[in-house]
């Protein structure tokens, strides 16, 4: 491609190559002066030239080239690109920043101006709904046979992920006896379930170990909720189950920060040994 300009936008556009940090400026200069980015050919030769150039850094960040080419436009119209002494330099670096604040905005759900300035990024990306669901179904060490000196190590991680969640149960009010193969049973029962909602149905209806272990129908239903979690309803919010949580890397002392859990957790414990006769 010819990056002259052949025709003129404005005194002095003739001749001039914007791939030059001076022919830019110039060209620049005329475009916005004239406000002839709508209607002039070479503004037409610089974006597809812009796009083109910043094309691999939208790759790098899998993005679409003409979000690059956007970024690159908008940074043309500033008068700080007018006025740097490289103004190439400047639509580079705007590029970059814009095209990863666009990123992390979408990954943060938060503003593009936030996005920018990492001190003001969250620290950690938000939980949307749904979002671990299928990533617990696949990776739960139960899928799989546990079985043979190369699964060592993912049966220490299974065993650390039940006892993580029976640990913070007993802590909260759940009858030591009953809670570890409690919930070592449930772990095992949802990993041939196919979704989390089935797994709350199917889980909560299977009360043959249930009664076996002490618990009444209502304190199992609310063991399962706490194990495997809810999903989000008109009127309720979803929460992740505490077999999730501990897979995700949660620690018991990092379960029994969470308030609101440990209360929940209380709560149902309470109901069940009421329900149960028990003080």
């Amino acid at each position: 491609m010819d990056h002259y300009c052949d025709e003129p936008t404005g005194p002095g556009a003739r001749g001039l190559d914007f791939t030059t940090p001076e022919g830019l400026r110039q060209v620049l200069t005329d475009l916005n002066t004239h406000h002839a980015w709508s209607t002039s050919p070479v503004a037409a030769d610089l974006m597809a030239y812009a796009t083109a150039k910043y094309t691999p850094v939208a790759k790098a960040w899998h993005r679409d080239p003409a979000d690059a080419g956007y970024e690159a436009f908008i940074a043309m119209r500033t008068p700080t690109t007018l006025k740097a002494t490289d103004p190439w330099a400047v639509v580079t670096r705007a590029v970059a920043l814009g095209i990863a604040a666009e990123v992390h905005a979408e990954r943060n759900l938060t503003s593009q101006d936030k996005a920018r300035r990492p001190t003001r990024r969250p620290l950690f990306e938000p939980v949307r709904a749904g979002h671990y669901e299928d990533y617990f179904y696949d990776v739960h060490p139960h899928l799989t046979p546990l079985t043979g000196p190369e699964l060592e190590q993912d049966d220490d991680g299974a065993e650390q992920v039940v006892r993580t969640t029976a640990v913070f149960l007993v802590l909260t009010g759940w009858p030591a006896h009953a809670t570890a193969p409690a919930v070592d049973y449930i772990a095992d029962r949802i990993s041939s379930l196919a979704s989390h909602q089935s797994a709350l149905d199917v889980v909560s209806g299977d009360l043959t170990l249930a009664l076996r272990l002490g618990y009444s129908p209502q304190a199992w239903a609310q063991l399962v909720r706490l194990v495997v979690g809810v999903t989000a309803r008109r009127r309720r919010p979803g929460r992740l189950g505490l077999l999730a949580r501990a897979l995700l890397g949660d620690s018991t002392a990092d379960l029994l920060t969470d308030q609101d859990l440990v209360d929940a957790s209380r709560q149902a414990a309470r109901v069940g040994r009421e329900r149960a006769g028990t003080p």
